[in-house]
């Protein structure tokens, strides 16, 4: 027990020490994990990230544990700047629910990236069906379910501590997660969590990417109540992320600006730092929630669930003087929203009947000394929907239905002193019904959505660059919302030792809003900056997902995994951009038995093979060609030692990027300047008592 407790205090003191060092920066997503949602409320097709690949991927973003995952895909910006892609769609066509609230952030174009810390979470759960009745508008891609879970009934404190180390970046952080079961007060829970990690520059085969690093800390507390047949919960969290920006791509004319297009790497290299300078943007998203869930008679409950949301973001540039200190682009956007529920379950049959209320603000801090790119704004939105499960022996059936209103009055001034601005109103139904039919052999899963999307602001506004490369965007005012009908199946045969499963998509967008560049650039005080437009037309997107996973015998694994997707323009056949090219990824895993009272102990090898993306509109590129094909390969390795019946030390180790492969992503909007990370070794020291 001495030991015990001896371990609790340095693992708690090391997380003070590293925490207490952080500046006024930080950014990192941490370890998250994907869950189903309840089958109760949804059959869509979910997907959960285990706790292994949780623990490999502890200190990167969010995008990164949800890209073992099929259909899964990254946008990145940079090092630094990720979001989760599904099935083609990413940004604000996925809906990211954290403890039950759906984020709400200044996600202006591809330099931004969700304020989540998936270190804190234990759950996340990936849904691909567009299950829009439910999760309201903007889930045309599908949905990002972050949990903390359910606090267990130990009644003694209990939790787990982390450590890890990431030798590409000389990056470290730590996190810290407490729990109880109150036993003074019947009914009472809580828990906490903290976290902070901090990484520097990172480096490839052949160079340095200079102002690359991150750093992110943040808090959650939560607290639940339950008496009788109502229960009480409240959560708050903070998440603070400062995120350096690659500022080779700035030049002083547009010949030199093409220049480096061709060259595809630094002209010129600086030695690394764990240091962020200007460009950097930081980001602080603070939520406070409520919720009282109150089963009133034997089948019947009422659900309410309150939230509010501030996000401040704040992009800081390289000007002139002093000015660098002073953000570009300071906005601060507020968000309440409101759910009530009216649920029923009879025996296979589970009805509910609700309606929303959500509201967002978003405005302008005056004194950057520059036009502000996004107007002010408020967006409202009111919602009656219902939805419905019955099972039937083999067979499980939804159907749903949703009515939304929208209003949004934007107002702004542009760089020439004139006023702009509108009042919008916007309407639609959305509609959903799937089927699951599961047997000893086979699962047969069929949905059908639709949904839709009203345009972002910034995709009506915006009139200013964008932060991490030079693009400009240029909004349309007089676009449409986006409304999706998607179409997804899946077939599984599994015996004793394997499994094998076809999974297909057809998602047909109506005016769907993409941006391209105009091959025009706009001249600006750091150097000219390509010119992007956003524009809307019919697209189609579909695609195939294969996953063959087999026991070899009892103690090695094989899981294959291939993902083909495309995605054109119904009217011109035009490529859309940013559509992941072929990949395949196959894992290797071989259980080792106990030695020395070590257990668990596992190694897994991968290996992902990326082609080239063939299927592209050069009109749509800044280049006329795109990266080549490229393998990675990956290894970890895993064990845990326990110290006693309630608490053990987990050690994992990982290599990313295994022969150090010189390469870019398609996906990555940086790749015109720079290659993507090398090698890299990660360690990762996990106690749980």
């Amino acid at each position: 027990m001495h030991n015990k407790n001896m371990l609790v205090v340095a693992f708690a003191l090391f997380h003070i020490v590293v925490f207490g060092q952080q500046d006024t920066t930080a950014i990192h997503l941490d370890a998250v994990i994907l869950k189903t949602v309840n089958l109760q409320k949804s059959i869509f097709k979910t997907q959960d990230v285990s706790e292994l690949v949780q623990r490999i991927n502890t200190g990167k973003d969010l995008a990164h544990h949800l890209q073992s995952l099929t259909g899964v895909q990254i946008r990145k910006s940079g090092a630094n700047v990720s979001k989760p892609i599904i099935d083609g769609l990413s940004s604000s066509r996925i809906v990211y629910m954290i403890n039950g609230v759906k984020l709400e952030n200044q996600d202006w174009a591809d330099s931004h990236s969700p304020e989540i810390d998936a270190d804190l979470a234990n759950i996340l759960s990936v849904l691909r069906g567009a299950e829009s009745v439910k999760y309201g508008s903007n889930a045309l891609g599908g949905v990002v379910n972050i949990e903390t879970g359910r606090i267990p009934d130990n009644t003694s404190i209990n939790g787990s501590a982390t450590v890890h180390y990431s030798q590409n970046t000389r990056g470290m952080g730590s996190n810290l997660k407490l729990q109880q079961n109150l036993n003074l007060i019947k009914g009472l829970r809580w828990r906490i969590g903290t976290n902070y990690t901090k990484h520097g520059d990172y480096h490839n085969q052949e160079y340095n990417v200079a102002n690359s690093g991150t750093s992110l800390n943040s808090y959650q507390t939560e607290i639940e109540y339950a008496v009788k047949n109502v229960k009480f919960k409240s959560f708050y969290s903070y998440y603070n992320s400062k995120q350096g920006n690659y500022f080779g791509a700035l030049t002083g004319n547009i010949e030199e600006f093409e220049e480096r297009i061709k060259h595809g790497k630094p002209l010129v290299t600086f030695p690394y730092s764990f240091n962020l300078h200007a460009p950097y943007q930081e980001s602080t998203h603070q939520i406070a929630s409520t919720s009282v869930d109150w089963k009133f008679a034997p089948h019947y409950f009422l659900k309410s669930h309150y939230s509010y949301q501030k996000n401040q973001k704040e992009e800081f540039d390289i000007r002139r003087s002093a000015l660098s200190s002073v953000p570009i682009q300071d906005l601060t956007l507020t968000a309440n929203h409101l759910d009530i529920e009216l649920g029923n379950k009879i025996n296979n049959r589970y009805s509910a009947l609700g309606f929303q209320i959500r509201s967002k603000t978003n405005y302008n801090q005056p004194g950057t000394g520059v036009t502000p790119s996004l107007p002010n704004y408020i967006y409202m939105e009111n919602s009656l929907y219902t939805h419905h499960t019955l099972k039937l022996k083999q067979w499980m059936l939804n159907a749903g239905l949703r009515y939304d209103w929208a209003f949004m009055n934007a107002r702004g001034i542009n760089f020439l002193g004139q006023n702009y601005g509108e009042n919008k109103n916007f309407s639609a139904l959305s509609a959903q019904v799937a089927a699951k039919r599961s047997t000893e052999m086979w699962d047969f899963y069929s949905s059908l959505s639709y949904g839709w999307r009203v345009p972002e602001s910034y995709e009506l506004y915006a009139n200013g660059k964008q932060h991490g490369i030079p693009i400009y965007y240029v909004g349309n005012m007089n676009m449409s919302p986006e409304k999706g009908q998607k179409w997804m199946n899946s077939i599984t045969y599994k015996t004793t030792n394997t499994s094998l499963e076809f999974q297909g998509f057809i998602n047909r967008i109506e005016d769907y809003i993409y941006a391209v560049p105009t091959h025009q650039y706009k001249q600006l005080f750091s150097g000219p900056a390509a010119i992007f437009q956003f524009k809307q037309q019919d697209a189609l997107l579909a695609g195939i997902d294969i996953i063959h996973a087999t026991d070899i015998n009892s103690n090695i694994n094989l899981i294959n995994k291939f993902s083909w997707i495309q995605g054109h323009e119904i009217r011109s056949k035009a490529a859309l951009p940013n559509i992941s090219p072929i990949r395949v990824h196959s894992t290797l895993s071989y259980q080792l038995p106990v030695l020395a009272n070590f257990q668990d102990n596992s190694f897994r090898l991968s290996h992902e093979w990326t082609a080239k993306k063939n299927d592209f509109n050069p009109d749509y590129e800044l280049s006329s060609n795109t990266p080549p094909a490229y393998h990675l390969f990956n290894l970890s390795a895993s064990t845990s030692y326990p110290i006693d019946k309630n608490s053990v030390l987990k050690f994992t180790t990982s290599v990313d990027n295994l022969f150090n492969t010189l390469y870019k992503d398609y996906l990555n909007l940086h790749r015109y300047f720079v290659h993507d990370r090398g090698r890299s070794i990660n360690v990762n020291i996990q106690f749980n008592f």
